[in-house]
């Protein structure tokens, strides 16, 4: 902390300080509760010297843009592992220091308690930092108008005796500093003084310090940072994991942030917003080749007027815009580089930052234009965090699926037309499938990081596997839906060699406590040890068994009975794998069975499109097997023939044997 003279950081040297990952969890939870959570959401903000910074600022947007804020919170760096230890100290110490500013200044009848409160807060903001200590920068958080806040926090650790003329809010903050860092501070000469200038008795200060540490605990214990909680662990797999899911969350956070921009001004609009929240970056403009062909300050972002006065060749090497742009990649430039171009100082200059980074970005027009954002962190131009939010904009300038007022998605003019048959336009379908992967992939991620938090010996263990499995047999089923007509070729179909009694036994486990427990419907599995593994895809016959499964679990209403069964069977000379799945269901009519596997030909109420077992007679057939049905009043039985050899040999077309 020495190195910070004043104790002020640069707006972008936030976004790298560590936050409370308790807070950071509750003021996610407060958004998911929307508009009613409001004030619980800022209430819990200001817990965290950072956050309460970084947040403030964007408080308008908390109805119309959560999507940002939960980017925001989603993407800032937490106190974990060995470094949570030393962070609760800090943390309890700005949490105290606050808490005793702001009663202080109430007693003392200031009429700001709420600045006496982020002023405490943030006095030791420096100490928050995730990196290597640098000098103090020029540009200082403007904590408010007339500075008053930020000659608290710098001049928090003063002696007492030289801020007796000083701004009550510095002498405040002061005060409320020794109280806390200070053992029987309040017995001491230069702080009964200080109490005396603001009216208040040593004993009244006493009763306040006691108040404010019992305040910290009971925080301490809501956020996880009491000392008991605290405690230093190395670096495991569980916080990688966490990072690497966080900054996936943030992803689909910022994605949902751009998707509904309408036009290319609200769209810049966002991204500046998003660059201030995630970055910490205040000013940016943007230029772009003109009709002259000189590069110009763009209208699309609004800039400082002064930048409409500059005209820059894009053939002048000396100056980082025209490099950027030859090499279309980010360009730095810092204040006081000898030989710099002078139109870049200007930049900076009028800008008021001491220095930018110069990112090329694809515009609407096709032309590319140069994002200036000043005071960008040195990371900024390589984190993935920053090319997404670029990659966001350039997409909503440049969509790929013209968007209709519904949000929905067109086919373009330009695109093959749907054939008679088709009910949804396939470019719609591709636009879906690319919505679904992001919400697959947060929870396929959120999955691995509870097993890891779990440990090995959880008893839950085998069922997070299975979700994580079957979550991954989704992403594999929406991606196959992008594949080519099934008019053209079909590549070879990948096979695997796999256990089918594996395959029903994972099944029944896993719609047991989700599909069959709480139908009433009890599960039943007799399986044949001599089944031999067959070459399968796993995840065709995976889905015909819950298809059948499901299928069941509807005929019987009122609960019932279901039998798996595997045997051997000869059928036309030919050995075969039988899987029965029977219910003791009330049994189908006989013109229904007779068109049981054809499309919409279904019986039951509601939204059913009757395509299920149309699907799965398709997907055995797929298989080389045949999917059969017969049904009585006792019940109805499905079964499942399946050879152990495909056209007189496995056709493996992969050497991985699976546990299945």
């Amino acid at each position: 902390m020495g190195e910070f003279s004043n104790n002020l950081l640069k707006k972008s040297e936030l976004t790298d300080c560590l936050c409370a990952p308790g807070v950071v969890a509750e003021a996610l939870e407060c958004l998911m509760q929307g508009e009613t959570a409001r004030g619980a959401f800022f209430a819990c903000i200001r817990s965290d010297p950072v956050l309460a910074l970084r947040v403030q600022p964007l408080a308008s947007i908390y109805d119309t843009e959560p999507d940002l804020l939960r980017s925001l919170l989603l993407a800032a760096p937490v106190a974990a592992g060995a470094a949570q230890a030393a962070y609760a100290v800090r943390w309890r110490q700005s949490v105290g220091v606050a808490h005793l500013a702001q009663a202080l200044a109430q007693r003392a009848g200031l009429p700001d308690a709420q600045a006496a409160w982020l002023a405490g807060l943030c006095h030791n903001l420096a100490d928050y930092l995730n990196t290597a200590p640098t000098p103090a920068a020029d540009h200082l958080i403007g904590l408010d108008a007339d500075g008053w806040l930020a000659d608290a926090v710098r001049f928090h650790a003063e002696p007492l005796t030289r801020g007796r003329a000083a701004h009550p809010l510095v002498r405040v903050t002061q005060l409320a500093y020794q109280l806390v860092a200070r053992a029987d501070a309040v017995d001491s000469v230069d702080v009964r003084a200080a109490l005396s200038a603001l009216q208040l008795g040593a004993g009244e200060a006493a009763q306040l310090l006691a108040e404010s540490l019992a305040h910290g605990r009971q925080m301490a214990m809501r956020f996880g940072l009491a000392e008991t909680l605290a405690v230093s662990t190395a670096a495991s797999g569980f916080d990688r994991l966490a990072q690497l899911y966080a900054g996936q969350a943030a992803q689909s956070a910022l994605h949902g942030h751009f998707r509904f921009a309408d036009g290319p001004s609200q769209v810049f609009g966002r991204l500046r917003d998003s660059l201030q929240a995630l970055f910490g970056i205040e000013q940016t403009c943007l230029f772009a080749p003109a009709a002259d062909g000189l590069l110009r300050v763009n209208a699309l972002m609004p800039a400082v007027p002064a930048l409409n006065a500059l005209a820059i060749p894009p053939d002048d090497g000396h100056s980082v815009l025209p490099r950027a742009l030859a090499r279309n990649a980010p360009q730095r430039f810092e204040r006081g580089v000898a030989d710099a171009a002078l139109v870049d100082e200007q930049i900076a200059r009028v800008l008021g930052v001491g220095g930018f980074l110069c990112q090329p970005l694809a515009l609407a027009d096709g032309q590319i234009g140069l994002l200036v954002a000043g005071d960008a962190p040195p990371e900024a131009g390589g984190a993935a965090l920053w090319r997404f939010a670029l990659a966001e904009c350039a997409d909503a300038l440049n969509p790929r699926y013209p968007a209709t007022p519904a949000g929905f998605v067109e086919k373009p003019e330009s695109a093959p037309r749907a054939t008679p048959g088709d009910d949804i336009p396939r470019e719609r379908v591709r636009r879906a499938i690319h919505e679904v992967a992001n919400p697959l992939t947060i929870m396929r991620n959120y999955v691995n990081l509870l097993s890891e938090r779990l440990g090995t010996d959880s008893s839950v263990q085998r069922d997070l596997d299975i979700i994580g499995d079957e979550i991954e047999r989704v992403a594999r089923i929406v991606r196959g839906l992008t594949a080519a007509d099934e008019s053209t070729a079909a590549a070879p179909t990948q096979l695997e060699l796999a256990s089918v009694n594996a395959i029903v036994s994972e099944l029944v486990r896993m719609a047991l406590g989700t599909l069959l427990a709480p139908n009433k419907v009890t599960v039943q599995i007799d399986l044949n040890p001599d089944v031999p593994p067959l070459p399968l895809n796993k995840d065709l016959l995976k889905q015909v068994l819950f298809n059948l499964a499901k299928n069941a679990v509807e005929a019987m209403p009122t609960g019932g009975h279901l039998r798996f069964t595997t045997r051997l069977a000869e059928i036309d000379g030919q050995r075969r794998v039988e899987i029965e799945v029977a219910d003791t269901g009330p049994g189908l009519p006989p013109d229904v069975v007779s068109h049981l596997f054809e499309p919409v030909a279904t019986s039951k109420d509601g939204d059913h499109a009757g395509l299920g077992l149309a699907i799965s007679r398709s997907l055995v057939e797929r298989m080389h097997g045949q999917l059969t049905c017969r049904s009585t009043p006792e019940g109805t039985r499905f079964l499942i023939h399946l050879p152990t050899l495909q056209n007189g040999q496995t056709l493996l077309t992969t050497t991985r044997y699976g546990s299945m």
